[in-house]
């Protein structure tokens, strides 16, 4: 869901599917509408099939994915940018045209798996790593080093960095860069903001650097995810 709210009913259970959120329609549930929604709604969609694993199959072996049938996503932008991707190569002819939506679907379907399961691990990390995520998430735009990070919560910063990773399975300062990021793609994703602009306003104090970081997290430069942004097929009412 991109935008407004949908309400929908599948197998009796009441939904209200909102930004950021998706919903899994297995094939043959009874589902429908229960109110008009209150102004625009836009949204993506896609109809696929996947073979049926057996109980041992974990996402770990490549074989399978997880997905719930309703959940929020913590990273809706990234799941974004592959859906529009999925979008656009069913409209282009190109050499690959039948295998390209095919392996980025299965792209869409790993990265939302992955986010599932990486939300589980976070309500499994201690209360203060938890509490130094949000802490970061919230200050992430100003000036910030692992050693300020570690003073704001009077810890010593290779002591901090060292449980964090444990914990959370990433440094203090690729987190760091990690939510950074998040906010930048946001803010590519509007119109009328220059690269350099979005490189300050998510934190970056060099606009070089911010390129570099998000190429090697994001596998693309920033104005590549804008024009993949732009490339976008979606469903409006």
């Amino acid at each position: 869901m991109t935008e407004g709210t949908l309400f929908i009913t599948m197998n009796d259970t009441d939904l209200a599917v909102c930004p950021g959120e998706y919903v899994l329609l297995p094939s043959g549930t009874e589902h429908w509408g229960t109110k008009p929604c209150a102004g625009r709604l836009s949204y993506m969609w896609v109809h696929f099939s996947a073979p049926k694993t057996r109980g041992e199959s974990c996402p770990e072996s490549g074989f399978a994915y997880l997905i719930p049938e309703h959940f929020t996503a913590a990273d809706p932008g990234r799941v974004s940018i592959i859906f529009r991707q999925l979008l656009d190569y069913q409209r282009q002819e190109r050499l690959y045209t039948k295998m390209l939506p095919v392996c980025t679907l299965s792209m869409l379907l790993m990265e939302i798996t992955q986010q599932y399961l990486a939300a589980g691990n976070e309500h499994e990390i201690s209360p203060k790593i938890y509490n130094i995520c949000q802490w970061i998430r919230s200050n992430c735009q100003k000036k910030l080093t692992a050693e300020m990070i570690a003073r704001h919560f009077h810890y010593n910063a290779e002591y901090l960095s060292l449980i964090f990773k444990r914990e959370t399975g990433c440094t203090l300062i690729k987190y760091l860069s990690r939510t950074r990021i998040d906010i930048a793609k946001r803010l590519l994703e509007t119109e009328g903001i220059s690269i350099k602009e979005t490189a300050y306003s998510s934190g970056f104090s060099d606009e070089k650097y911010f390129m570099r970081t998000f190429r090697k997290l994001e596998g693309m430069t920033p104005m590549q995810y804008r024009e993949a942004f732009r490339k976008r097929n979606i469903n409006s009412k």
